[in-house]
């Protein structure tokens, strides 16, 4: 192992102060042990303490006061042992040649040339008067500026006019579409109106219409069952008037007890006929009376109405019968006006 030679310096400088020297070695070999020191380094110490006795002597005159003042920190420490943290002192300063002074003097001078340039470079511009060179030249460089700033300035205002009508006319169409816009919504919403009342009353008419066909058809079967009542019953009378005339014998109690006028000239249902044939058939319907001077039935179409008259061949049988009583007569002219107004 390397002997450290600033270990054993400053063990040697240890060992040859007074107070240690007095000690034995073995609390010195101890005390330097405790130093870490290896024992090469210890052996080489003593023998450098033991081969400079002169420089002992020499070392306590020059520092007579550290030696004899020892700090107060050593004195706890009794004489015999050296004091815990002892350093040795300083050495001598070393002597300056020619070498150091040029160096020294070539720094100074590079830091003294490096401040003057940048003194000159930044801060004598700023400290300095300008000079009426500078002072144009900064005029020109100024009326430039304002000449582009007012450049900037213009364009930027007839941008800002152009953008402006743009801006404009884009809020108008904007406005105009808006307007549409709202006139078409209006228009659908009276379209959408007009279309829902005509489909209400469609729907109206569909339903009236449905409830109208039952009731027109009732009301048709009705007319229909009331004009087929009416047919028969004139088919009925019909038939009467047909089984009356071909049983000649029984007509003028038949016809008597069948119609008989009123004052009006009226027809009124008749009695039961005497006749088997005329009991035998139904008794007919009650029918409307017809209207003065309007046509009664189709027998009697494009004929003048006249006055009812017994047929001869009736009055033939009535006189082989024998004399008529009036009723038979006045029976008679009724059947004969019931033949001439009565209705298929």
């Amino acid at each position: 192992m390397a002997i450290r030679e600033d270990l054993v310096a400053s063990a040697a400088k240890f060992l040859l102060d007074p107070s240690v020297a007095s000690s034995s070695v073995d609390k010195k070999v101890a005390f330097l042990q405790a130093k870490n020191l290896t024992p090469e380094e210890i052996n080489a110490a003593l023998a450098r303490v033991s081969s400079e006795p002169t420089a002992v002597q020499t070392y306590n005159q020059a520092a007579p006061s550290a030696v004899a003042q020892p700090p107060p920190y050593y004195g706890q420490y009794p004489p015999q042992y050296p004091p815990y943290g002892w350093q040795p002192p300083p050495q001598p300063v070393p002597r300056r040649d020619w070498r150091d002074w040029f160096i020294m003097a070539t720094v100074v001078s590079g830091v003294s040339y490096g401040l003057y340039a940048l003194g000159k470079r930044y801060v004598y511009p700023l400290i300095s008067p300008p000079t009426p060179e500078r002072l144009e030249q900064d005029k020109k460089s100024i009326d430039e500026q304002f000449d582009q700033t007012f450049a900037l300035v213009d364009q930027l205002a007839k941008d800002t006019e152009a953008l402006k009508a743009a801006e404009q006319e884009r809020t108008e169409k904007l406005d105009g579409a808006l307007n549409d816009l709202e006139t078409v919504i209006n228009d659908l919403k009276s379209a959408n109106r007009r279309r829902d009342d005509e489909a209400q009353r469609v729907r109206d008419d569909v339903q009236n219409l449905k409830d109208s066909i039952p009731r027109g058809l009732n009301n048709q079967k009705d007319l229909t069952d009331t004009r087929l009542r009416e047919v028969n019953a004139e088919l009925k009378s019909l038939k009467t008037l047909i089984t009356q005339r071909m049983n000649p014998t029984a007509t003028s109690t038949s016809v008597s007890n069948y119609l008989r006028p009123t004052v009006s000239g009226d027809v009124t249902p008749s009695s039961a006929a005497v006749t088997p044939a005329a009991a035998a058939a139904p008794a007919p319907a009650p029918t409307p009376a017809p209207a003065p001077g309007a046509r009664s039935s189709p027998f009697s179409s494009g004929m003048q109405q006249a006055k009812a008259s017994i047929p001869a061949w009736q009055m033939m049988a009535s006189k082989s019968a024998g004399p008529s009583t009036p009723a038979a007569v006045n029976g008679a002219d009724a059947g004969s006006e019931t033949q001439g107004s009565a209705s298929p």
